[in-house]
């Protein structure tokens, strides 16, 4: 859509078409709400923001119990949309201090029901033969760790929010400006 055809009002703009864009318009679609406006200046599907070159890796693991559900619960829906390779993920210590914080990591994984295990130098070096033995002290590994396809997961979110007839996506559209009046924009 070109910026020609960029509606003059909406119930809802989002400003950005990467994943996070994506998924707020997906999950509003949802929630039902409908006349939600997906503005981004790139080329859809990949916009050239940072989602293109993100890391988009999903270490479900965090000593706080919501995150560590946020990333299982993003996990499950990335696996459902076959964006998601499952690699496993290592994060090592090379200090005591930092293996009594993995072991810490540990113990929240059991608690948040998150399969991982503490690793010796010599079952990190197993795993990750690049790094050598005698420069780590352990190693806190969890296997359901991986990596997300996020241009390919956008896609997918936008689609659907599109077939629900919620969202139009401008693409090539850059916003320059954001009028308010009387306290609304």
């Amino acid at each position: 859509m070109s910026s020609n055809d960029t509606p003059e009002t909406a119930g809802t703009v989002i400003i950005g078409a990467g994943i996070a864009g994506n998924s707020v318009a997906y999950w509003l679609s949802e929630m039902g709400r409908e006349d939600i406006v997906l503005i981004d200046k790139g080329p859809l599907p990949d916009p050239g923001g940072s989602t293109g070159h993100a890391s988009n890796f999903n270490f479900p693991v965090s000593h706080s119990k919501e995150i560590t559900k946020l990333s299982q619960r993003s996990r499950e829906i990335y696996e459902e949309m076959d964006v998601y390779t499952k690699s496993g993920g290592i994060e090592v210590a090379r200090t005591e201090e930092r293996v009594a914080e993995l072991d810490r990591r540990l113990q929240s994984a059991k608690a948040w029901g998150e399969e991982a295990e503490l690793l010796t130098p010599a079952e990190v070096t197993e795993k990750v033969p690049y790094v050598e033995e005698d420069v780590v002290e352990a190693g806190f590994y969890c296997p359901d760790a991986g990596t997300i396809d996020p241009l390919h997961a956008g896609q997918i979110m936008r689609d659907r929010a599109e077939e629900k007839g919620a969202l139009t996506t401008c693409a090539n559209t850059e916003v320059l400006d954001i009028h308010v009046a009387d306290g609304a924009v």
